[in-house]
């Protein structure tokens, strides 16, 4: 099911986004974060690093250096717990924005597993 970005939603992800970018401050890790979320975002079906990096990275001679880059962002870099705060906080606010949050509930089966030989599977 594709997702047409409209202006309220444009402006929620801009303020999501500027939200996270006054957390991190310095501007590669700002980058990098972007970069990681819109191929979150994205449409491809394959979420992880190597994909995500093949699709943003513009030059064949330049993909491993962005995928080394992401690789780093989300594997090396320090995660602050603000940032954690900051995401939980900013979803619960835009939840209860259209109907009072009464219960929760967690179901982590909604996305199949796919291939042969990631954890899990």
């Amino acid at each position: 099911m594709a997702y047409i970005l409209n202006g309220a939603g444009q402006r929620r992800l801009d303020e999501f986004f500027s939200g996270i970018g006054s957390i991190l401050r310095r501007a590669d890790r700002k980058e990098s974060f972007a970069l990681y979320a819109c191929g979150l975002f994205g449409d491809s079906e394959r979420k992880s690093i190597e994909p995500i990096a093949a699709r943003v990275c513009g030059k064949p001679e330049r993909c491993r250096a962005v995928h080394d880059k992401l690789l780093h962002f989300i594997g090396v870099s320090p995660w602050s717990d603000r940032i954690r705060r900051f995401a939980a906080d900013y979803a619960l606010l835009e939840l209860a924005k259209r109907e009072p949050i009464e219960d929760w509930v967690i179901d982590d089966t909604g996305f199949p597993k796919q291939g042969t030989k990631s954890p899990g599977v």
